[in-house]
């Protein structure tokens, strides 16, 4: 399968960072996203934080449970 992507590295991000720190960091991003996807963290914490960047930011954001398949075009 050929796959077409790039891949950046994100700085000013930390695996510690707490709630209010990662909405800052979602709300300092220098250009609109169309899509965020929650990777870290417990299912409920992650769900509540996914829900709560798209209704603040109306960003497609979705926390996806381990394993789970995710199309990403």
């Amino acid at each position: 399968i050929k796959v077409n992507m790039d891949i950046h590295t994100i700085e000013g991000f930390s695996g510690h960072s707490d709630r209010k720190q990662l909405m800052r960091f979602v709300r300092a991003m220098s250009r609109k996203v169309q899509r965020i996807l929650i990777g870290h963290g417990e299912a409920q914490k992650s769900m509540d934080l996914a829900s709560s960047i798209y209704k603040k930011y109306r960003i497609e954001t979705r926390a996806p449970m381990n394993l789970e398949t995710v199309r990403l075009v």
